[in-house]
């Protein structure tokens, strides 16, 4: 974020001057540098690229993933600490799950520790000290080369990154391949070391399962967020200089000196003066309201241009009332997101405990499967609809079905226990011939 130069002015007034460093904001093309550091002192950006990452995370974890065979205690133990900082396996995938979505693509390394050799076991599951393989998530824009195969799979990538070499920190390219790691200063080789995973262990995330790089659909979302802090910006900008209304006075032909009169009248008016006038009354004239209305409807469109995208469930207030047949298509565009999503991150840790149990030296390997049936749906506008359906006539059997289908989305996070005994009374006041 910039920062905002202030300087005291002749009426000794701390006012902006100046900004430093890069901002969003778009200075006019005859803007003064005192009028746009005002702007940027006075704008707010609301960064809703994140918001809507972190919302698509949310919905993703409202189920977790099942895994089966995950007895053994090492592969409790990094469930519980994946990446050696104290993170959950779920953690992780969540952390991840957002900036893959920011940026359409992420990659995770799987390492182990340069220092296990006299580690116990007993050490390792108690978190005393580490033998495991850790997670570290990698983003694109630090990568400084690779190499993949016909399959999209990496043969070698090095990444930006820093090094102490003699007390000093130097700027290094760490580079994994599949046989060994690597870290380099320039041309010269600091430090190397075999690979024990079989393959490079960088492994890649992108939003479409297509070989990385890729640009996500939400990457559109930063733009329209520039474009919409410009324009709250410029908007603020109207309504401060033109919002107030300004005093007018009819000066009659037949007064002389109306320039050094009217300059005088400037200069002493106030709420707290007095106004003596000849001929017509003083009037207040009101600027335009024209300019700041097209700015409203066009922040309105790129607000709804980022809900849009980001696949926004909620509908603002004062918005257009949605047609039911565009909400549940949109709602059912979210669930096949997810499940979309959701087998790429299933296919993602697959990978990850192969080479997780390659290191290790372990055969039998976790089943992972992530859910994929994802029921996001707009409960009150169902509940409409049953409530038609029974005004109509419908059969009991398919009014029964409803009140399922609604239940089992407004439950789907619900233990299997508690779900059981909620279609078990459903079905026990079907077969009691209570009205559904």
């Amino acid at each position: 974020m910039p920062e905002v130069i202030y300087g005291t002015t002749a009426g000794n007034l701390n006012k902006p001057i100046g900004v430093k460093g890069k901002s969003h904001l778009i200075p006019y093309p005859r803007e003064s540098a005192e009028k746009f550091a005002s702007r940027v002192a006075c704008a707010t950006y609301e960064n809703h690229l994140r918001s809507a990452c972190e919302r698509f995370a949310a919905y993703l974890s409202r189920k977790s993933p099942s895994r089966q065979g995950a007895d053994n205690p090492l592969v409790q133990a990094f469930l519980k600490d994946a990446d050696g900082a104290g993170s959950s396996l779920n953690a992780f995938i969540h952390r991840l799950t957002i900036d893959a979505k920011a940026r359409g693509s992420m990659l995770v390394l799987i390492d182990l520790p340069r220092e296990r050799q006299d580690v116990s076991l007993a050490q390792t599951l108690t978190g005393e000290a580490r033998t495991l393989p850790y997670l570290a998530a990698i983003k694109p824009e630090v990568v400084a080369d690779y190499k993949q195969d016909d399959k999209g799979r990496f043969v070698s990538l090095g990444i930006h990154s820093v090094a102490n070499v003699n007390g000093k920190e130097v700027e290094v390219i760490r580079r994994w391949t599949r046989t060994d790691w690597q870290v380099w200063n320039g041309q010269q080789l600091l430090e190397s070391g075999p690979n024990p995973f079989g393959e490079c262990p960088v492994l890649a995330l992108t939003e479409n399962g297509a070989p990385f790089p890729q640009v996500g659909k939400f990457a559109q979302i930063a733009d329209l967020s520039k474009r919409l802090y410009n324009a709250r910006s410029e908007l603020d900008e109207i309504l401060r200089s033109q919002t107030f209304s300004v005093l007018t006075l009819q000066i009659p032909p037949e007064v002389t000196n109306a320039v050094e009169s009217a300059k005088a009248f400037t200069e002493t008016i106030s709420t707290h003066s007095l106004l003596i006038h000849q001929g017509q009354t003083p009037a207040f004239i009101a600027p335009d309201s024209g300019p700041a209305q097209v700015y409203g409807a066009r922040i309105a469109e790129l607000q709804a241009s980022i809900e849009r995208i980001g696949m926004e469930t909620a509908s603002q207030p004062g918005q257009q009332q949605e047609s039911g047949v565009a909400r549940k298509m949109r709602f059912e565009a979210l669930n096949a997101d997810l499940a979309g999503f959701a087998a790429l991150m299933q296919d993602l840790e697959l990978r990850i405990w192969d080479l997780f149990h390659q290191a290790l030296g372990m055969q039998d390997r976790p089943l992972v499967e992530w859910p994929t049936d994802y029921n996001l749906t707009d409960s009150a506008a169902e509940l409409d609809i049953l409530s038609m359906m029974q005004a109509t006539g419908f059969p009991d059997a398919a009014l029964i079905e409803k009140r399922r289908a609604i239940l089992l989305a407004e439950f789907d996070r619900a233990d299997p226990a508690t779900l059981a005994i909620i279609m078990a009374a459903l079905d026990e006041s079907a077969q009691s011939g209570a009205k559904p």
